[in-house]
């Protein structure tokens, strides 16, 4: 098998900017050199890239180059990494039995950030409302899935810091994920309400993996296998 370990950085523009400039800040260097030190754990190559895919589009959106870009197809497995993770596991993520891909659940994201995400999925579409853009997408009577191993939640929504790919759905993904550009032509969001439309398709296996794969720092404690140090809490990966 030949499997890949795939970060990205590219500068932050307008409200982000002070996260991090043309050169890597030194939180980044550090999500850098924890998702190297990981790949050699792996047996896995490792690929830090710096320029740009999609030149049009908000550089978050770079993540999606991984299905789109063919020069990728000769990896069987793709772990796409925030920088702003850190990884203490000595468990091997390749080992894991996947279906197209591998994500984790926000655990509490409709309780904890609630009131935005609600002003995200609700409103109507001449608002820029996610779900009714899924229904022009999908038809009326489509919804966000629910999540599989938190039932509880109102619907599943995948956190876009941690995607492990098979080359199956990464194919799968070229084929029928709909248009990027018109994605952000109507709602201006990034990478991960992208791909949450996108994987909310039945044609897609989502294997969705517990929160110590992708811990996050806003509501969590980090004390995961993959822990993700949110917004200003990045400062605390240099600690």
């Amino acid at each position: 098998m030949k499997n890949l370990i795939y970060q990205y950085y590219v500068p932050y523009e307008a409200n982000d900017s002070h996260f991090g400039g043309l050169n890597m800040p030194d939180w980044a260097i550090a999500g850098s050199k924890s998702a190297l030190k990981y790949s050699v754990h792996c047996d896995a190559e490792y690929e830090l890239s710096t320029e740009r895919y999609f030149h049009h589009l908000d550089p978050r959106l770079d993540s999606l180059r991984l299905f789109y870009d063919e020069r990728f197809d000769e990896y069987d497995n793709i772990l796409c990494l925030d920088l702003d993770m850190l990884i203490p596991t000595k468990e091997n993520i390749f080992d894991l039995e996947i279906g197209d891909v591998a994500m984790v659940h926000e655990l509490g994201v409709h309780q904890h950030q609630g009131a935005w995400l609600r002003n995200v999925m609700d409103v109507p579409n001449y608002k820029r409302g996610v779900i009714a853009y899924g229904k022009k997408l999908f038809g009326e009577d489509w919804m966000f899935p629910k999540s599989v191993l938190y039932p509880n939640e109102r619907f599943r929504y995948l956190n876009g810091g941690l995607q492990l790919w098979s080359k199956k759905g990464r194919l799968k993904a070229r084929k029928h994920f709909t248009s990027v550009d018109d994605y952000y032509l109507h709602t201006r969001y990034t990478e991960q309400m992208y791909i949450n439309l996108q994987l909310s398709q039945p044609i897609f296996n989502v294997t969705e993996l517990d929160t110590s794969w992708n811990r996050l720092s806003s509501y969590q404690r980090l004390d995961g296998k993959i822990n993700h140090y949110l917004g200003g809490r990045k400062k605390e990966m240099l600690r």
